[in-house]
């Protein structure tokens, strides 16, 4: 991944900071590219999340529709990732593909076992979900495909990622062109997709899926891919996730904008909707909210390549 990251998108080094061949510390490119392709990588990263602050959203993101619509792997996806932004927006279709789920942060809170226990954890997730949907203004849909380790796999085993995608490619379209029940005849909605930052294999799924019928989507919505919350939180996973998005997704030229949180207190009252998933509730922002290089306010981040 190292390697390939020296191929990665150019334009960061467009930013007027980086293209003296003196950086302001004295250093020289040479000296710099001495330090191997991850420290390379992290520069183009920190460039691109310098320019994502200097550039203007695309035009229509603002826009909110009743018809947007929010792909969650699973169900506190959205919130984690883009709940500000979800708020400020109150329009909108959330689907949440898998939602059967084994997994609560305290085991011993569902006392039930085997398919009882499965039944129980995910109607507890599908409550929290419905709890956010209702509170940030979404109708709610279940895609009822099962978690990775329900299929047998381990969350985080992204060799599984493309075998997975393929098998499950027709019922995740289905999903998604169900949850579009009506269609506006002005303008696209926004379709938000996961970068599949952290490699949760569900992530991975959502994502390889929706780029392989990018076309075909495009039709219907503008596609704007979100920073997975909380791993993007941590530089040491948000910098390889991204690089894989860019190799995965480099015919797309996606570019970086970020939307401000805000009051912190609302995103977080936001993510205490969902306590199965926390041993303590968060007390502090900064789990969602992307780590960056540079000071930088709490935010959540999309990237696209519509420009209108």
């Amino acid at each position: 991944m190292q390697d390939k990251a020296l191929g990665l998108q150019e334009n960061a080094f467009d930013v007027n900071l980086f293209r003296n061949p003196v950086d302001r510390s004295g250093m020289s490119w040479s000296a710099i590219a001495s330090f191997g392709p991850k420290a390379l990588y992290d520069l183009n990263l920190a460039a691109q999340d310098f320019a994502s602050r200097q550039r203007p959203s695309p035009a229509g993101l603002a826009e909110a529709s009743a018809h947007d619509l929010y792909l969650a792997p699973h169900c506190d996806d959205i919130c984690f990732s883009l709940g500000a932004f979800a708020l400020r927006r109150r329009k909108g279709v959330l689907l949440t593909l898998f939602s059967k789920s084994g997994y609560v942060a305290r085991p011993r809170t569902v006392a039930a076992h085997g398919d009882e226990r499965i039944a129980a954890i995910s109607s507890l997730r599908q409550r929290e979900d419905l709890a956010f949907a209702s509170q940030v203004g979404l109708r709610l849909y279940f895609g009822g495909l099962d978690e990775a380790p329900l299929r047998g796999h381990a969350p985080f085993d992204t060799a599984k990622a493309e075998d997975d995608a393929r098998r499950l490619d027709g019922a995740v379209i289905a999903a998604i062109f169900a949850a579009a029940t009506e269609w506006p005849k002005d303008r696209r909605p926004w379709l938000f997709c996961p970068m599949a930052i952290g490699g949760h294999i569900d992530h991975m799924v959502v994502l390889k899926i929706v780029l392989r019928h990018y076309d075909a989507l495009r039709a219907r919505w503008r596609i704007a891919f979100y920073e997975d919350l909380h791993y993007a939180s941590a530089w040491r996973v948000r910098a390889p996730g991204l690089a894989r998005f860019e190799q995965l997704a480099a015919w797309l030229k996606a570019r970086r904008s970020i939307w401000p949180i805000g009051a912190a207190a609302d995103k977080l009252a936001l993510a205490a909707l969902y306590p199965s998933q926390f041993v303590e509730l968060p007390a502090s922002i900064k789990p969602f909210t992307p780590a960056q290089r540079i000071p930088t306010p709490a935010h959540e981040a999309l990237w696209s390549a519509e420009q209108a």
